[in-house]
């Protein structure tokens, strides 16, 4: 009789263990919208590389960054399931020119920061490229599986080097 007991001891010992072990991994991710700015809303301004998260849908009127989603891009966003889910939209910063584009490459989390990886495009010399300003973007949904409720930090990370940060809370 003593080893079922012993047994039940092992599996919770075990089974805490587990459960105090740190995040970390790569997150499945898929793209929500993604294109050289937002024309039918108020897009990102600024020169630098920047990221912005949406956690819940009180967060989509006013994300930030003077930032106004278009209506569709809005939309997309209200019929995301966040319990299961949480939006990253990623910034390359305003161009004088078109040709420009960013894409999140892997998202990776160690316990509580999150490294978002991706690659800025710019265009090949000598090419055509429209004589307009673009905000480049990409607006991806990323997987909550595992624990969340916490306040996360976002690094944004381009060839290796750190470009821009943040700090969210993921309900």
């Amino acid at each position: 009789m003593k080893y079922p007991k012993i047994t039940i001891l092992l599996g919770l010992l075990l089974f805490a263990i587990t459960a105090c072990q740190p995040q970390q991994g790569e997150l499945p991710f898929e793209t929500i919208a993604q294109g050289d700015g937002f024309y039918t809303g108020r897009g990102y301004g600024e020169e630098e590389p920047n990221l912005l998260i949406i956690a819940g849908p009180d967060e989509i009127d006013k994300p930030g960054l003077d930032i106004q989603f278009p209506l569709e891009v809005a939309d997309q966003l209200r019929h995301l399931d966040y319990d299961r889910f949480f939006a990253v939209l990623v910034l390359q910063g305003l161009k004088a020119q078109g040709g420009y584009s960013v894409t999140v490459q892997r998202i990776v989390r160690q316990d509580d920061q999150i490294n978002v990886y991706v690659e800025f495009n710019s265009p090949e010399p000598g090419t055509r490229r429209i004589q307009a300003f673009t905000s480049p973007y990409h607006l991806i949904a990323v997987s909550k599986r595992g624990e969340w409720r916490q306040q996360i930090r976002f690094v944004l990370v381009t060839n290796s080097e750190k470009v821009a940060e943040t700090s969210h809370f993921i309900p």
